[in-house]
């Protein structure tokens, strides 16, 4: 699923509902003070919404059906930039609706129970021009129809439209590193998916060119407790990359903070455990399973844990509660050690055969196989 197919399926939707009018050569659109005589004959739109409602009506061709013409103008040029009469369309739209920006976005804000209408009069706007504005405003009509899709169980298409939203934030807020509204949005994308720097970023450079003191003020109250995710972040990196004690530095003051935290258990126990601190490595795995009982990487390292300390019945046991609950190929690959150290050989091999199956180019599985051939051939 892409945001590409998706968009297709979208506009091939709308395009079904938009039925034509034809208007002849010389006849005059007005709004309340302005108007437009046509030069030539002219297939126009409306939404069929819209047509059915003026037919019963019983409504002429008078200022609320030109409405609804330049509506439905504005909807087909978001639905299909390059048909025929947009550039026809569009100069129709600037006479009759000299701030056609500002039109275009009251049209999106009538629609916003549909969010779909209001995307695609978004693609409008930025059809239009591509400000940041607009191109702010495109990226807040994706993230409603994500929203929308969400609340319809569609979690895989919501996630597509959410991800184009992030794109389209993106692209506004390099449009005009001054318009601080891409910001404040991307700084609550970034904490959401636990890149804490980056929110920080963000928010930071949102402050700075912001001028609404409730948003300014919200979002400092979210860069105080963003301060300690940054340090899980950069405590998280330090670990990863092999400076253990660096990383424990940044992370073991944060516990009091996030004792039910799993993800910062786990990185701490990593920490230990690469120190050669079993004990205490342990019952950091213990910790997180209490929280997480199917966390299957807290799962693996707490075996590691016991089998490093000997205890192989402990590994074996933990590891026949992970089977039970997942195919993984580490999982089974960890357990054939229990039962390799505890002369379980034909386990071991059916284990490590399994995880073969799951995994065959796992070198270390590869090895481990090796040794128990071995064993077994003694």
């Amino acid at each position: 699923m892409s945001y590409k197919n998706e968009l297709k399926l979208l506009r091939k939707k709308h395009l079904e509902n938009i039925p034509f009018l034809t208007l002849k050569k010389g006849a005059v659109l007005k709004t309340s003070d302005l108007d437009f005589q046509l030069e030539d004959e002219l297939d126009v739109p409306v939404i069929l919404e819209d047509l059915i409602e003026d037919v019963k009506q019983d409504i002429g061709a008078d200022v609320l059906r030109v409405e609804n013409i330049l509506k439905a103008m504005c909807f087909m040029t978001g639905l299909d930039p390059d048909f025929i009469y947009r550039n026809k369309y569009e100069k129709i739209i600037r006479t009759l609706k000299p701030k056609t920006d500002a039109y275009i976005i009251y049209l999106i804000n009538q629609y916003s129970e549909q969010p779909e209408y209001a995307l695609i009069f978004s693609f409008a706007l930025v059809e239009f021009e591509r400000s940041a504005r607009n191109l702010f405003v495109m990226a807040n009509c994706l993230e409603n129809v994500s929203i929308a899709l969400t609340k319809d169980d569609k979690e895989e298409k919501a996630a597509v439209y959410f991800e184009e939203s992030i794109k389209m934030y993106h692209e506004s807020s390099k449009a005009d590193n001054q318009f601080s509204l891409p910001l404040y949005k991307l700084g609550f994308y970034y904490k959401r998916v636990g890149q804490f720097i980056r929110a920080k970023d963000y928010w930071e450079r949102f402050i700075a060119s912001d001028q609404d003191d409730l948003r300014i003020q919200e979002v400092r109250e979210e860069l105080e407790e963003l301060e300690m995710l940054v340090d899980y972040e950069i405590g998280s990196s330090f670990v990863l990359n092999g400076e253990i004690d660096r990383g424990l530095d940044k992370l073991l003051p944060l516990v009091p903070y996030y004792p039910a935290w799993w993800n910062l258990l786990f990185v701490i126990g990593l920490a230990f455990r690469q120190n050669g601190d079993f004990e205490i490595a342990s019952d950091y795995f213990k910790n997180v399973l209490r929280i997480k009982p199917d966390q299957t990487d807290s799962i693996n390292e707490l075996a590691l844990c016991y089998i490093s300390m000997a205890k192989y019945q402990d590994a074996k046991d933990v590891l026949d509660a992970a089977v039970a609950l997942t195919s993984d190929a580490e999982v089974l690959a960890n357990r054939a050690v229990a039962n390799f150290y505890l002369e379980r050989y034909k386990s071991a091999m059916w284990d490590i055969n399994q995880s073969l199956k799951l995994n065959p180019d796992d070198q270390i599985a590869q090895t481990i196989k090796k040794e128990i051939e071995k064993a077994m051939a003694e």
